[in-house]
This record gives structure tokens, C-alpha cells and sequence, in this order.
């Protein structure tokens, strides 16, 4: 299942420059004509000392790409927690790493007629090492309809089946169908302001693990390319070890480069 997710994600964005190809071909080579790439980087650093000395490095990269009949979009997330604990038996500071994540998503939709409804297929892969699931990857298409749009404000939901593999921290791992419904809001309280929140359901057909993920985030603009911003993530997994918590929580602020 992991090979068949990473090849997903790579044939997806495939699929993303041979579309940028043909979009070129088809409008020319003014560059002028062809959409440009969007998107922003984020990167948090949490900094902690005296009893525990901790260094957390958290970065997430979304990214864009809005063509006339296609809509390709991909998100990267990584963090990295290291704590320094003074060892109370011989004196000397130990270093231990208590957070490892990695997760990337690829997703394309083809638009009918360039009208608002869509076509999606979606790849995604969570490598967290010491969360309740070390493993979790999953493959979802279906239908997806922009219900919004006025100016850079947008309402876009998607839903469909799809299948899931889960491997838990600890017992065995078990794969099995999904429904998959998603829903995308940005809104802009002004030039240098924007609300972006993003929900997202695996709800599984076979009695395994459920998921559902949150993500909130006010950005701020400094200057045409920089921002602060403040996001609370949440991560909710309903089939979990007994030494484990359903829900996980992240909260932060960041500096957000834009492109």
C-alpha cells in the first residue's frame, strides 16, 4: 500500500506538468498566458529552557497550481522535537528526540466544461513516529464542487470513496475501503489579511480506524512576501492503542513566505 500511495503521489504530480505542458501548447508560449505556481512555506521554531531544554521545528509547504481545466494542489509537513535531559545518575545532558513527523499530499481535479464541478483523485502518506499511527496512507476520487468564489474568498467541498492502510504504533496493521469528504474556506478580511480552514473525513467502511483532520490558520501579511501566522491543528483517529490519546493537538506561529 505504501509503494502504491508514493507512486500515486508521484504519477500525480506528473500529470501536473505534462497538464502544464499542454496547457502551453494549447495558449502558446507567452508566458504571460501560463498560470503561474502559488503557494506559501511556513516554518515555526519553539525554543524551550531551564528544568528541559526542547527544540521543536515544525514546517508545512502548500502549493498551487490552477489551470484551465485542471487544479492541482500539494501540501508537505514535517516536524522534528529534540528534548535535553540532564541524566540524574551520572550528570551529563542526554538528547532525545520526542516528535518526527513527515506527510505529503498530492491531489488533481479535472474541471468539467471549466465550470465549478470537478473530477479528484487524491494521494496522501503520514509517516509520525511517535504518534498513535506510525503509518497511515490513503487513495480517494470522486467529485468535488467550488460552492463559492468572489474575488480570492472560496467554499470548495469534495467527497468520494477510496481506500486506507493504517499501521498502529503498536498490533497489526489493517487496510480496508473509506468515504472521503473534504471542505476548503479562505476568506479574506482584507489585503494583508486571510481565515483558511480545512476539514477532512476518512470515514471507514469496514469498522477500522476513522480519521478526521483540522487545520486553522489567520495569516497576517508583513510585507509582500512575508507573514506571520497563527494555526491550530487537530487530528482526531477513533481506533487507537489503549496507551494512546484519540486526539492530537498542535498549536503555533510561524513565519509564512509566499510566491
Amino acid at each position: 500500500m505504501r509503494l502504491v500511495v508514493a507512486l500515486s503521489v508521484v504519477l500525480l504530480c506528473a500529470a501536473a506538468s505534462v497538464q502544464a505542458q499542454e496547457f502551453q501548447k494549447k495558449h502558446g508560449e507567452a508566458e504571460a498566458t501560463i498560470p503561474p505556481w502559488g503557494g506559501d512555506v511556513e516554518v515555526g521554531v519553539v525554543l524551550s529552557r531551564g528544568n528541559t531544554e526542547a527544540t521543536a521545528v515544525r514546517t508545512n509547504a502548500e502549493l498551487k497550481h490552477e489551470l484551465e481545466d485542471f487544479r492541482n494542489k500539494y501540501y508537505i509537513q514535517t516536524l522534528l522535537q529534540r528534548n535535553t535531559q540532564t541524566n540524574s545518575a551520572t550528570g551529563e545532558k542526554e538528547d532525545n528526540t520526542t516528535g518526527q513527523r513527515v506527510g505529503i499530499t498530492a491531489q488533481s481535479n479535472y474541471k468539467f466544461f471549466r465550470s465549478d464541478s470537478s473530477l479528484f483523485g487524491r494521494a496522501a502518506y503520514l509517516n509520525d513516529r511517535f504518534g498513535a499511527f506510525r503509518e497511515q496512507s490513503s487513495l480517494a476520487v470522486g467529485y468535488a464542487n467550488r460552492l463559492y468564489e468572489a474575488g480570492e474568498n472560496y467554499l470548495d467541498f469534495e467527497t468520494g470513496p477510496g481506500v486506507a492502510y493504517d499501521r498502529p504504533s503498536e498490533g497489526e496493521s489493517n487496510s480496508g475501503m473509506i468515504w472521503y469528504a473534504a471542505g476548503n474556506f479562505e476568506y479574506h478580511f482584507s489585503e494583508t489579511s486571510k481565515f483558511k480552514q480545512t476539514l477532512e473525513y476518512a470515514i471507514s467502511l469496514d469498522g477500522h480506524n476513522t480519521s478526521y483532520t483540522s487545520r486553522s490558520a489567520i495569516t497576517a501579511q508583513i510585507n509582500n512576501e512575508l507573514a506571520l501566522r497563527l494555526s491550530l491543528n487537530i487530528k482526531y483517529d477513533s481506533d487507537v492503542g489503549v496507551d494512546k490519546k484519540s486526539t492530537d493537538s498542535e498549536t503555533a506561529a510561524s513565519i509564512v513566505y509566499s510566491f
